[in-house]
């Protein structure tokens, strides 16, 4: 019989990258206690972690399925558009911003999971080596003396300390919304009320099924155009991203990353020429 997970996961390097297959560190312990994944699937945690596995669960050792070098997390910051998608994918909290302001990495506290990495729409996110054996570099909240347990434990804290409080977070915008709900309810049983002297009133009935084609309407169209706005935004941060990338290449890159960003920079220019020729 297998250890319990809470045991399993002690061992596993909390970095919730979710590099395993599972949502997290903890879920793949659990699969790990009941026999339902091998015991090669932590990527950051490499040949320790299959090792101390193999010995806790009595099983032979395998070859890593997949390794990753530790990495931190870097927001280039000139093309940051501040949309929160990476804050929003952080597992522990370890970017700083707000919308439509920059923002930037806590290296501390990043284990280099890479989450954040993926929903920037305008790949501004980079991941870049480095030396240390153990992520993240703050241990303030860990209570192990061994630097590889340490950084765990700081790292599966915060977690846990995020998770709490988007519990939180999604409670109190679900009591919100049963406090507007009721109100609203109130608000059509006094209108109710108020209108029934006029139930018979033909032209009374026509304003008010006006009124409410009127609303549908607006609920229809206006969310549109929200999106599209907001589509559009995106497209033009992501072009001027691209702009900027290639002109930092067509400066600094290599002999190919140069010839590719001035080809691109000749077709961009001719573009936005012809567009101004064209209105």
């Amino acid at each position: 019989m297998n250890p319990p997970a809470q045991v399993i996961n002690r061992l596993l390097p909390q970095t919730q990258c979710r590099e395993c297959g599972f949502s997290g560190c903890l879920p793949y312990a659990e699969a790990l206690a009941s026999g339902e994944a091998p015991l090669n699937l932590c990527a950051p945690g490499g040949e320790t972690v299959i090792r101390d596995l193999a010995a806790l669960l009595k099983q032979p050792p395998l070859p890593p399925a997949k390794v990753q070098p530790p990495v931190l997390a870097w927001i280039d910051e000139a093309v940051c558009i501040g949309c929160t998608a990476c804050i929003r994918a952080c597992p522990i909290d370890a970017i700083l911003g707000a919308s439509k302001q920059m923002h930037t990495v806590i290296a501390d506290e990043c284990t280099g999971c890479g989450l954040c990495v993926a929903p920037c729409p305008v790949d501004c996110i980079h991941l870049q080596p480095v030396p240390d054996r153990h992520l993240p570099r703050t241990r303030t909240l860990a209570t192990a003396a061994e630097p590889r347990f340490a950084a765990a434990e700081h790292a599966r804290l915060r977690y846990e300390q995020r998770q709490g409080r988007l519990k939180r977070d999604a409670a109190e915008k679900k009591s919100r919304l049963a406090e507007r709900e009721a109100a609203a309810k109130a608000r059509l049983q006094n209108t109710s009320a108020a209108a029934a002297p006029n139930l018979l009133n033909p032209a009374a009935l026509i304003a008010q099924a006006m009124k409410r084609a009127a609303e549908q309407q607006t609920r229809r169209t206006v969310p549109a155009n929200r999106e599209s706005f907001q589509a559009r935004q995106i497209q033009e941060a992501q072009q001027k991203a691209l702009f900027r990338r290639y002109q930092r290449d067509a400066r600094y890159g290599s002999e190919a990353e140069k010839n590719t960003a001035i080809a691109w920079l000749r077709r961009y220019k001719e573009e936005q020429e012809a567009h101004q020729t064209d209105t």
